[in-house]
């Protein structure tokens, strides 16, 4: 079962979270989980922006995957 929560953001970071969400090829509530679970996770805060910047870059790599994959296809 899933629960789902509400979280108020400034336009600045609201933005921020797009654009990342974007460039990842993801939804910004996707995106928004994603840093929610990665911040549970870790047993401090030090610990807690390592995990985080560990599940953006799993997410940046995966997203230039899919895209070379993409490009690949077309050019067959």
């Amino acid at each position: 079962m899933t629960r789902t929560i509400s979280v108020r953001l400034d336009e600045a970071d609201h933005a921020a979270l797009e654009e990342q969400a974007d460039r990842l090829r993801i939804r910004p509530g996707t995106l928004a989980r994603i840093l929610v679970h990665a911040g549970l996770s870790g047993d401090g805060p030090a610990r807690d922006r390592t995990d985080a910047r560990a599940a953006l870059e799993r997410l940046v790599q995966r997203s230039r995957e899919r895209a070379s994959a993409s490009a690949d296809a077309v050019a067959w």
